[in-house]
């Protein structure tokens, strides 16, 4: 195997484990005394390393950039972060909530499908429909099987969290005349935004306190080592050598990485109907992908 051959297949592993490590970061936080309390910490001190390290740059700034990476900063950080953390505080696994969320290229995909240059429309649709019927086929599963004690309405929160990043990505390609070109910077950006959204949520829940326990210092810097600066940077190397379709279908590896991580680090049971789910959201993906070809105009 050539060493960049090598070097890209070891990206994709990190892009992968670092991008799952998300969710096994939240289950670790749920066990402190307060969720919101170490998403404070977590973009706090995102944010103060990002500020060193931008230092000067961060006067260049304009409004424009940071209302159009503020709204981002919302739908992106704050509020899939705060849908996915409460479901699994409130007894989701953190492999479902992968599995949930991971609906998000596939809506992307979906409602992004208007172009006029684009007219694979229907079979995009229908791709979604089949990835909806796939996480219908792991919530049934889970809720037949000893799931019985979580919501309903919790599993849908980490589907409202696919809709804000869905929403998200749309905007900012949409907007993309608003936005920095410095990566680093539009981190910066949304980090800040969603500090603002977790102090208000950390006082008007009276959860602030300053992390002691061996567990919560843990989850903070996991979250913000691996969950933020490694998934942010594999993503931007991740793209410049390969297309942001590739990029996204890696997102499919998350929930299958997620479900086998918690189950050996938290003894997470995986059902055959989880398997069965995952099958068909993968069926969805590959109907999103077809391209209907296009029609040839005769005289």
């Amino acid at each position: 195997m050539k060493r960049s051959t090598l070097g890209l297949l070891l990206l994709q592993v990190v892009f992968v484990l670092s991008w799952s490590s998300g969710f096994i970061g939240a289950k670790l936080a749920t066990r402190s005394d307060g969720i919101f309390n170490v998403l404070f910490w977590r973009f706090l001190l995102v944010s103060v390393c990002l500020a060193v390290f931008l230092n000067v740059r961060l006067l260049k700034v304009s409004w424009t950039c940071i209302r159009h990476h503020a709204v981002i900063g919302f739908l992106s950080q704050f509020l899939y972060l705060t849908c996915v953390y409460v479901a699994i505080q409130n007894g989701l696994p953190p492999g479902i909530a992968a599995i949930i969320a991971a609906l998000q290229p596939l809506m992307t995909a979906t409602l992004s499908s208007g172009s006029v240059a684009e007219r694979s429309g229907a079979w995009q649709w229908l791709g979604l429909v089949i990835g909806f019927a796939g996480v219908s086929i792991v919530i049934a599963g889970q809720y037949r099987n000893g799931g019985t004690d979580v919501g309903l309405v919790t599993y849908l929160l980490p589907l409202v969290s696919a809709l804000g990043l869905t929403v998200a990505t749309l905007y900012e390609r949409r907007a993309a005349r608003a936005q920095s070109g410095d990566l680093g910077l539009a981190l910066f950006i949304q980090s800040l935004l969603t500090l603002i959204g977790f102090s208000a949520a950390v006082l008007y829940t009276d959860t602030l306190s300053i992390p002691r326990s061996p567990d919560v210092l843990i989850s903070i810097i996991w979250l913000t080592v691996f969950s933020t600066f490694v998934a942010y940077l594999s993503l931007w190397l991740l793209l410049r050598v390969m297309t942001a379709t590739h990029v996204a279908a890696l997102v499919y590896l998350e929930p299958p990485v997620t479900l086998v991580w918690a189950a050996v680090m938290f003894g997470d049971v995986i059902h055959a109907s989880t398997y069965a789910g995952i099958a068909v959201v993968v069926a969805g993906l590959i109907l999103v992908r077809v391209k209907q070809p296009a029609a040839v105009c005769t005289s």
